[in-house]
C-alpha cells in the first residue's frame, strides 16, 4: 500500500489538482470507514495503514517542499548546528556515543572523564587560499574525532556526502599518522567481531558492580543527572523554540501559510460536519496526526532528508528527545508527571503547556482565515504542479504501478463492474483495455 501510494504521487506529481481529488475521495472513504467501524474517531491518520494515509504524506511533502526550504528550513538546521556545538564541548564515546552534554540518560556519559580543550593550527595543503585554520579538540578525543572535527572545519560549506571520511586522511606533525581504527583511548576495551580494538573513555569494574552501579544511576538518575540534562536543554532552548514557533505560526519569516495546509485542515473541519462531530478535541488530534505527526516529526527526527548532513547517534538522540516533546505539544492528553517519568517529559514539563497554546493558536488562526475558492486552490495546484514537474521519472513509476494493476486485475474489474459512478464514467470499460494491453 506505501509503495502504490508512492507510485501514485509520482505518476501525478505534475497533476497536483488530479491528485488531490483522489486524495480526498481516499481520505473521505477511511473517514466513512472509521466512523462506522468500533474504532476511536481519535486513532484516525495516526498510523499509515493506508493508501490514503501514506499517500497524505507525499501530498504533504510535495506541496511544502518550498515552505521547508524557504522558511522553516533554516531553524532546523540552526538547531541540528547548536546541537553538534553543545555536544563537542564534551567527552564522547565514539563507540557507544555516551556524551557527557546528552539530552537524553540513555546516551549520557554519567562518569566524569578528565579533560583539556586543545587548540590545533591545521595546515591544509589543498587549499591554497586557506592553507590554515584553528580547530579546538578536547585531549580525551579520539584519533577518527579529531579527524572529523577537523574536516566539519576544512569542509564548511560542502556537503557531508562529498567530504573525505576520517578513515581517508591522514594528520599528523613531520611524520604521516597510519590509517587504523583503534581508537585512543584509556578504560576497558570491547572486541567486535570483526577483531578491532576499542576503548572506552571510562572503565569498567566487573560485570557485579557494573550492574549495581547502572541501577544506582538509574535511580539518581532524576535527582543528579536531570541537572546536567537541564543545563544541556537550556543551551539549546532558544533554538528549539525558533523551529516550534515557524511550524505553528500562519505568519513567519515573511511567509504566509502554505495554502495545501489551509485546504486540508478546512477539509478535515468539512468531515467533520458531515459525520456529526462537535468534539474540538476530535477534529485536533485528526489535525495533528495529519501534519504535525505525520510531517514535521518526520523532518524532526530526520533533518538529513533536508540537508546533506552527517547525523551521529548523539545528534539523533538529542533529535528525538525533540520529537518527543513535540508530539506531546500537539496532544490534547494531560500528561501526570512524576519521579517515575521518563527523564525526557520532565525536561520539557515547563514548556509543553506554552507550545501546547501554540499549537492550539496555529489550529484556531487558520480556522478563521477566510476559506480558499475553488479557483485560487486551482492556481496554486497548477503553480506547484508546473514547479515540480521533472523531479521524478513518470513513466518508471507507471511502469511499476501496472505490475500491481496487472496481479491485482481481477478485484480491480470486479469493483468498477459494482461501481455505478465508473460505469457512468466508463471506467470499467478503460480498464478492461489496460488490462488487455498489458497481457
Amino acid at each position: 500500500r506505501a509503495t502504490v501510494a508512492g507510485l501514485i504521487m509520482v505518476i501525478l506529481h505534475d497533476r497536483l489538482h488530479y491528485a488531490t481529488e483522489i486524495l480526498e475521495d481516499l481520505l473521505a472513504d477511511l473517514i466513512r470507514k472509521n466512523m462506522e467501524g468500533r474504532n476511536h474517531p481519535k486513532l484516525l491518520l495516526r498510523r499509515t495503514e493506508s493508501v490514503a494515509e501514506k499517500m497524505l504524506t507525499h501530498w504533504f511533502s510535495i506541496l511544502l517542499y518550498r515552505f521547508v526550504v524557504e522558511c522553516a528550513g533554516e531553524p532546523l538546521f540552526m538547531l541540528c548546528r547548536a546541537i553538534r556545538q553543545q555536544v563537542d564541548k564534551g567527552p564522547i564515546d565514539s563507540y557507544t556515543g555516551e556524551a557527557r552534554y546528552s539530552l537524553s540518560e540513555d546516551k549520557l556519559l554519567r562518569q566524569d572523564v578528565e579533560h583539556r580543550t586543545i587548540t590545533l593550527r591545521v595546515s591544509n595543503y589543498m587549499d591554497t587560499d586557506h592553507p590554515d585554520f584553528v580547530v579546538r579538540a578536547l585531549s580525551c578525543d579520539s584519533v577518527s574525532q579529531v579527524k572529523r572535527k577537523i574536516l566539519d572545519v576544512a569542509y564548511t560549506n560542502v556537503p557531508y556526502s562529498v567530504r573525505p571520511h576520517p578513515d581517508e586522511v591522514d594528520i599528523g606533525g613531520n611524520t604521516s599518522l597510519p590509517r587504523h581504527k583503534q581508537s585512543s583511548r584509556s578504560g576497558t576495551p570491547t572486541i567486535p567481531q570483526d577483531g578491532t580494538k576499542y576503548f572506552h573513555l571510562v572503565s569498567s569494574n566487573g560485570d557485579q558492580d557494573q550492574r549495581e552501579g547502572t541501577d544506582r544511576s538509574n535511580k539518581m538518575v532524576s535527582e543528579i543527572y536531570l541537572t546536567r540534562l537541564l543545563t544541556t536543554k537550556g543551551t539549546i532552548q532558544k533554538y528549539v523554540d525558533d523551529l516550534f514557533e515557524t511550524i505553528f505560526s500562519v505568519v513567519q519569516r515573511g511567509h504566509a501559510l502554505p495554502l495545501a495546509v489551509k485546504h486540508m485542515f478546512d477539509f478535515l473541519d468539512h468531515q467533520a460536519d458531515i459525520h456529526g462531530i462537535t468534539d474540538p478535541e476530535i477534529v485536533h488530534t485528526w489535525k495533528s496526526n495529519c501534519l504535525p505527526l505525520r510531517f514535521w516529526v518526520n523532518l524532526i527526527k530526520n533533518p538529513e532528508f533536508v540537508y546533506d548532513i552527517n547525523k551521529s547517534p548523539i545528534v539523533d538522540c538529542y533529535l528525538s528527545v525533540i520529537a518527543q516533546t513535540f508530539m506531546d505539544s500537539c496532544s490534547t492528553a494531560e500528561h501526570k508527571l512524576g519521579k517515575e517519568s521518563p527523564s525526557n517529559k520532565l525536561l520539557y514539563a515547563k514548556d509543553i503547556p506554552a507550545y501546547k497554546q501554540w499549537v492550539e493558536r496555529y489550529y484556531a488562526d487558520i480556522s478563521n482565515m477566510q476559506q480558499l475558492n475553488h479557483k485560487d486552490l486551482m492556481a496554486f495546484l497548477a503553480e506547484e504542479s508546473f514547479i515540480h514537474q521533472r523531479d521524478f521519472n513518470t513513466q518508471a513509476a507507471l511502469s511499476q504501478l501496472y505490475t500491481f494493476v496487472e496481479k491485482y486485475s481481477g478485484q480491480i474489474l470486479e469493483s468498477l463492474d459494482n461501481n455505478p459512478e465508473a460505469k457512468r464514467q466508463a471506467l470499467l470499460q478503460r480498464m478492461v483495455d489496460v488490462c488487455g494491453n498489458l497481457k
